[in-house]
Parts: structure tokens; sequence; C-alpha cells
């Protein structure tokens, strides 16, 4: 009966596999002006027996929690962003939220130099397109985001604050 009692209650300690569910939620501005809220979140999440990965509408089945997830930003003709996993359509600019991480995309007219002028802050950082498309890493840990990657980006320096004296 000992035997039997330590192997269920072996059994009962085993570690509980990572499963997340995170809600994320922004909005967007189109060329036109029209801003539009939307949600995506990302879950690892087991259903009927097996693990589902799903980033906004998307899901499949997986066998292991992803490694990262990249959002892609794509320059077109250095005057147009799209974020294919957000829209169908070209933006202007966007702010988006997911588990306390926080990524605004801005245009800075005042930029003429390299590709574009659209410029990615994350935290407390600038980012410019530099050659191919713009990445966002989401890399992942058991309880969720680990932390995020920015990737085909250029880091640009901190902008000097106005009211401070130099």
């Amino acid at each position: 009966m000992r035997v039997v009692i330590f192997v269920i209650s072996l059994l009962l300690s085993l570690p509980v596999c990572a499963q997340f569910q995170l809600t994320g939620s922004g909005t967007y501005t189109l060329p036109d002006g029209k801003t539009v809220p939307f949600q995506y979140g990302l879950s690892y999440i087991r259903k009927e027996g097996q693990f589902h990965f799903s980033a906004g509408k998307q899901s499949l089945i997986v066998s292991s929690l992803p490694q990262k997830y990249s959002l892609a930003l794509i320059l077109q003709n250095d005057d147009e962003v799209w974020v294919p996993d957000f829209v169908n359509a070209p933006l202007s600019s966007f702010e988006y939220e997911i588990s306390g991480f926080e990524l605004k995309l801005t245009q800075e007219p005042e930029l003429k130099d390299g590709r574009g002028n659209f410029i990615l802050h994350y935290d407390g950082g600038r980012y410019r397109f530099n050659r191919g498309p713009g990445q966002v890493n989401f890399i992942f840990n058991d309880e969720g985001i680990e932390r995020v990657e920015i990737k085909g980006m250029f880091k640009l320096p901190n902008k000097p604050n106005p009211k401070e004296p130099e």
C-alpha cells in the first residue's frame, strides 16, 4: 500500500507543463488618418490532449513551446509600413501592448537619410529600418514572454531632452 501511495504522490508532483494566454491590444492608424483598435494575443495552451500555439486568430498544433514568435514590419517604397499580422493594409503608425511590453511605430518626417522615416519605439530605444524587414521577436519562457528583441532595425541614439541644458 505504501508503494502505491508513493507512486501516486510522485505522479501528482510532476511539474506542470507551461501554458499561457496573453491578451494583447493596441491601435493602428491608416494613411488616411483613420485609427482602428485591435486585439492580438499570444497563447500556448493544451486543448483536447494537444498543445496549441496561437497568435491573433491563427492557431496551430505544436509539439512543444516555440522559442519565439516574430512579428514582421515590412517597409515598402520607403513610405509604407505593413504589419500583416495586424491588418492587410499599409499603416502610418501603431501602438501595441502585450504582457507589459509596449511597442510604438511613428513617423518622423524630419528624417531624410536612410530608409523611410518610420521609427519603432521600444523600452526607451528608437529603431529605424536597416535592410530588409524589421522583426519584433517575442522570446518565450514557461510563463509567457521573457523578453523582446528587435532585429533588422538600426538602433538610433536617444534624442536629447530639449528641457535639459547642454
